[in-house]
């Protein structure tokens, strides 16, 4: 019997928990474990190494997540929802690693006030200056993340130092003295080199195999079309085609000498394996505004398909449909497929403000689909759509799955309202791949 996507989902999160527990069960089974908090002294810098290892083990997951290996989709239903999982784990391995240091330094104040300051002065002991530099190589990557804007490849680039961050805080594993490691467990070496076999060969697959020598099939632009704001491209395999579900998406990488080589995620336009493949791309950054540059004839790489967001992978054939702007996209090849779908019962809710709307001629084909009620929704003309306003016009969505893609605000607060109605978490399926 197969298992659904969230008993999956539960099952990845359980193994990640426990895999994370593993060094805790090792201090304990093979090291001080319960002695090391015979006081409150001791319990806070015993707390301060079990956080250290819990955190490393998190951070070497983490790299890990960022693979894009095929069967971390099938655990937690699609690459979206693996970078969400990615994004998590790592704010969690943070918090733990930057615990580490402050429960080691708590636990020397106030009675050795001088050792605790060395902790934050480099240049005395070899261990303490590489766990220095990593910690505040991590808050500062952290604080690039979270309070900067910068351009997508820059972002990308200066997450490769995270690989650098990993080398020194194993450095720092290995390179505390032999007192320290005896209390920690037996076998402390055999697992911090494990670690780092398993991180490192993450970020090598990552960061060289997968984006230098791993081949991808090659497509050339056959069709540009602008319209307003919006860039529909048509892409013709060279020689092998991908095999695609249509609302999944792909990341193009475009050989264009005014473009970045950096691939970016696009949501797939047409119809499963379909043989000319269509993307839509909303111009909105420094990437996408040089779209205008693409010519016919350009090359293109693609990797993917990944996601899983198509109206066949569930259940229940009574669908609704919530598109936000361009997040009509991955609707549009699901919206061919209908017809040789007659079983579908969908109802279409797009919303959209006039300078952002898809081609006319493709709304104009969308209403004439016999088992869609399309329903747009011009925001400027009619307000801001909620689901509220969805069930005045359609009545109850209980005996629905719900499928929506758009803007983060769009889709946290429509989620957030169906949460409120009761509408089971199961029946929502939500588009995340928000860096498109």
């Amino acid at each position: 019997m197969s298992l659904n996507s969230q008993t999956k989902n539960v099952l990845g999160w359980t193994a990640i928990i426990l895999i994370s527990l593993i060094p805790v069960l090792l201090f304990f089974a093979f090291g001080s474990g319960a002695s090391g908090f015979n006081d409150f002294s001791s319990s806070l810098y015993t707390l301060g190494r079990i956080f250290a290892l819990v955190g490393v083990t998190l951070f070497t997951l983490n790299f890990i997540l960022s693979t894009r290996l095929k069967f971390l989709e099938e655990i937690f239903g699609g690459l979206d929802k693996v970078y969400l999982v990615h994004g998590i784990v790592g704010g969690i391995a943070f918090m733990f690693i930057l615990a580490h240091p402050i429960f080691l330094v708590a636990n020397l104040i106030p009675q050795h006030f001088v050792q605790a300051a060395s902790y934050f002065i480099p240049g005395g002991i070899l261990a303490l200056d590489f766990g220095l530099i990593a910690i505040v190589g991590l808050i500062t990557l952290i604080f690039v993340t979270f309070f900067t804007r910068m351009k997508y490849n820059h972002w990308k680039f200066t997450h490769e130092f995270m690989g650098g961050i990993f080398a020194l805080v194993i450095l720092h594993m290995l390179t505390v003295d032999d007192i320290a490691i005896d209390n920690i467990f037996i076998g402390y070496r055999f697992f911090v080199l494990a670690i780092a076999l398993i991180g490192g060969g993450a970020i090598v697959y990552s960061w060289i195999i997968r984006k230098k020598y791993k081949k991808y099939p090659m497509y050339k632009i056959i069709n540009i079309k602008i319209n307003k704001n919006i860039f529909e491209l048509q892409l013709e395999p060279e020689s092998n085609q991908i095999q695609y579900q249509s609302g999944q998406f792909v990341f193009l990488r475009f050989y264009n000498q005014n473009l970045t080589k950096e691939p970016h995620p696009f949501s797939i336009a047409s119809k499963s394996n379909e043989r000319i493949v269509k993307v839509a791309i909303k111009e909105s950054g420094d990437f996408t505004e040089k779209l205008t540059d693409l010519k016919v004839g350009d090359r293109v790489s693609i990797e993917g398909p990944y996601g899983k967001f198509n109206f066949k992978n569930f259940g229940n054939k009574k669908q609704v449909w919530i598109a936000g702007g361009i997040g009509i996209t991955p609707f549009l090849g699901m919206l061919d497929e209908l017809r040789e779908n007659p079983d579908a019962d969908i109802i279409l809710f797009y919303t959209f403000r006039e300078n952002y709307i898809v081609d006319k001629e493709v709304l104009e084909k969308i209403s004439k689909i016999k088992n869609l009620k399309f329903i747009p929704w011009n925001s400027e003309k009619r307000g801001r759509i909620t689901i509220g306003k969805i069930i005045e016009t359609e009545g109850n969505l209980k005996d629905r799955e719900v499928l929506i893609c758009g803007p983060i605000n769009l889709k946290e607060s429509m989620i957030k309202e169906l949460k409120e109605l009761g509408i089971n978490k199961n029946k929502i399926h939500e588009e995340v791949f928000d860096l498109k």
